[in-house]
């Protein structure tokens, strides 16, 4: 019964969505390591070691002169006390939601709302609510991994099903690198 709910949910929240985009669509620009300034991470904070990953990918665009938000998703009802944000981090819960997926807390709108150079998603599996995210920010350039959401991204990176979040990094930077801008 639960996994019905869930799916009325989701394709609600997704036609709001597609009314949402259609009001205001973003727009799109080719960035690399070089021409981006600003850039925006959304992974999935659930697991801690992803949060320590996303530290050291913050540090890597730093050395780039990218000034860099995260976004982590934590994927429970509520958020555990060692998640505390600052301007550079900001955490999110089921909680943070309405039922069909209407934003309710102020830091994540403005999250999404910051026209980001590159928008990062680092995550291996997609939950609903970083699709979601992911899809309303109005980052110029969005990167992640092939195979979870074809629509989302402007470049997406192809792994093998049981590389792990550290490669997926590794390659995002490789190739946002690697990219002409020409």
């Amino acid at each position: 019964m639960s996994n019905f709910i869930d799916t009325i949910r989701q394709k609600v929240a997704l036609y709001k969505l597609d009314k949402q985009l259609q009001k205001a669509p973003r727009i799109k620009k080719l960035h690399n390591l070089k021409t981006a300034q600003t850039a925006g991470i959304l992974y999935d904070a659930t697991n801690e070691a992803n949060h320590q990953l996303v530290k050291e990918l913050i540090k890597e665009l730093k050395e780039e002169n990218i000034s860099s938000q995260a976004l982590g998703f934590i994927d429970k009802k509520k958020r555990d006390d060692n998640y505390i944000g600052d301007s550079t981090y900001s955490f999110a819960c089921r909680k943070d939601f309405s039922f069909f997926y209407a934003i309710k807390k102020e830091a994540i709108q403005s999250f999404i709302d910051t026209p980001f150079n590159l928008l990062i998603i680092l995550v291996n599996e997609q939950p609903f609510a970083i699709d979601y995210l992911g899809q309303l920010s109005k980052a110029e350039f969005k990167v992640g991994k092939a195979g979870l959401d074809n629509d989302l991204y402007d470049l997406m990176i192809e792994l093998a099903p049981t590389a792990s979040m550290y490669e997926l990094k590794k390659q995002i930077t490789f190739y946002l690198k690697l990219l002409n801008n020409n």
